[in-house]
């Protein structure tokens, strides 16, 4: 991540939270691969921006490589910051697929501005989880921006700013257990995340980044239509 650009870094960190792409018909497809672990599998996210009365709409949604839905997340896009509105967690038991919608507390997911300034954001979701026998789960992410860097994808280096994180699981059911990671992520100019690294402990670390950007048609001919 030190080579030179040939593209004039832009100086809001708008313009590297969301790619433009995302702004026409059924937006586009990011790939990732685990960096350093092959057995691990890709993550599949569909990102498409959404215009209404209302404001405007950024939605994601992750898939696994078999097409099937985990995640969904809705974010209100102004012209000074993100701010999640829902984040619904989708898993598949013996009587189907299930949905858990979340409790959003905090909502601040990422504020736009000068690429040199020191700004934090901070959202925090609770929600029950049936799956694991009716646990309460909460989960707080603060991210800190740390400046200007550059990632290559596909050879060609890119600007990009870099971001710190911190992560705080909670969980109570009998008990009550505390876990924090650390992390980092780079979003990438006119891409938005690139890249990303989270320490879950000191034998497992998850590290993705970016590895094809594709059309809805062909994510969709390739991961949906086969899974029929």
């Amino acid at each position: 991540m030190s080579c030179s650009s040939n593209q004039e870094a832009a100086h809001s960190t708008e313009d590297y939270y969301l790619n433009p792409l995302t702004f026409s018909g059924k937006g586009i497809v990011y790939r990732y691969s685990a960096v350093n672990d092959p057995s691990l599998p890709d993550e599949i996210w569909h990102y498409r921006f959404h215009e209404g009365n209302q404001g405007n709409f950024l939605r994601a949604t992750m898939y696994t490589p078999s097409g099937e839905v985990v995640q969904q997340s809705i974010e209100r896009v102004t012209r000074v910051k993100a701010q999640l509105l829902s984040l619904d967690l989708i898993y598949r038991d013996e009587h189907g697929q299930k949905e858990i919608a979340t409790h959003i507390s905090q909502s601040s997911t990422f504020i736009f501005g000068p690429i040199d300034s020191v700004t934090q954001t901070v959202y925090k979701i609770e929600y029950w989880d049936t799956a694991e026998d009716s646990v309460r789960v909460s989960l707080t992410k603060q991210r800190t921006l740390e400046g200007s860097t550059e990632y290559v994808i596909s050879g060609e280096p890119i600007p990009a700013i870099r971001i710190s994180t911190v992560e705080k699981l909670e969980t109570e059911t009998e008990g009550f257990t505390e876990t924090i990671w650390f992390g980092t992520e780079i979003f990438g100019q006119d891409h938005g995340l690139v890249y990303y690294k989270k320490t879950i402990s000191d034998e497992f670390v998850l590290e993705y980044g970016l590895v094809e950007i594709m059309t809805y048609s062909t994510f969709q001919a390739r991961y949906l239509d086969g899974a029929r």
